[in-house]
């Protein structure tokens, strides 16, 4: 697969040079095409060589499962290797045999700096083609995940649903329910049980608790950190860290929406969106799926 993207960056940057010639091609008539054949093999071969360096030499394989910074990491490096060997292969090509009467490419500093110039300005030019295009393949798949969770949890409600029907929910609910005090580093707390527990949000040097009395949201705001709400509620598996600023209760998530800048999560009884960071996407996800 990572062949395949190579070739299609090279693709794009022999479109670019077939499209603007630089190093003034266009003085050299019809031979013109012949030496953009020649760019054409320096760029693939270029490209080629700069992913086997990267992947024997500096041992970076392309594994996409060891997340976004080490892709990053590799693309970069891939990208200054690619860009070095392109400036000295080109400046050499140049300077064979894209000389006349009018057009001075022997090797100089002014030619190195003109094909660096043109190197970097191409590899721009591809970076933001597959950033654009990864962003897009991330979004569908994001939406399907999205749509995906949503469904497992309104079966999950229906679910529900059934049991209360029977107070079978009700009882289990009264058994299982854990006694939560929330204080702050004043004298002010907030007491409630998990399962009414809906979310937090941090404020600066408050955070905002909201929750159920009575079927009913309420908000009560203590002196606090996020950090110390979600030690306060480590030991309860469905109230989890799910944003920077965020802490919620995924037994009350309705369904999840997918934005751009990531998931949504949709409670009941409440019409705030809670943020799903991509540091705890993951993890948000696991709890999703497998609530006990």
């Amino acid at each position: 697969m990572i062949i395949k993207e190579r070739l299609v960056s090279a693709f794009i940057a022999i479109l670019f040079i077939a499209v603007f010639q630089p190093f003034g091609l266009l003085h050299f008539g019809m031979l013109r095409w012949m030496l953009l054949a020649g760019f054409s093999i320096i760029i693939v071969s270029s490209c080629l060589l700069s992913e086997v360096i990267v992947a024997k030499l500096f041992g970076l394989d392309n594994d996409v499962t060891r997340g976004t910074r080490y892709i990053i990491k590799r693309n970069i490096i891939f990208e200054g290797i690619n860009i070095f060997l392109l400036t000295v292969t080109f400046t050499l090509y140049l300077d064979r045999f894209v000389n006349n009467d009018i057009i001075d490419n022997h090797f100089s500093l002014r030619s190195v700096a003109n094909v660096l110039i043109v190197n970097v300005f191409t590899s721009i030019i591809i970076h933001v083609y597959w950033r654009n295009l990864y962003k897009k393949r991330m979004v569908a798949i994001q939406l399907e995940e999205a749509k995906r969770l949503s469904g497992m949890l309104e079966e999950r409600w229906r679910q529900a649903r059934l049991k209360e029907t029977t107070g079978e929910k009700t009882a289990e609910a009264i058994n299982t329910a854990v006694r939560l005090c929330l204080s702050g580093t004043t004298k002010e707390k907030v007491e409630m049980y998990d399962v009414d527990f809906l979310y937090a949000e941090s404020d600066a040097n408050y955070v905002h608790i909201h929750y159920l009395c009575d079927g009913k949201e309420r908000k009560s705001m203590l002196r606090s950190t996020i950090k110390d709400v979600a030690e306060s509620v480590a030991g309860l598996p469905e109230i989890v860290r799910c944003h920077r600023a965020f802490i919620v209760n995924l037994s009350h998530v309705s369904h999840v929406e997918s934005r751009s800048s990531g998931f949504m999560l949709v409670l009941k009884h409440v019409s705030a969106l809670i943020p799903v960071s991509k540091t705890y996407q993951q993890e948000v996800k696991l709890r999703l799926e497998n609530p006990e």
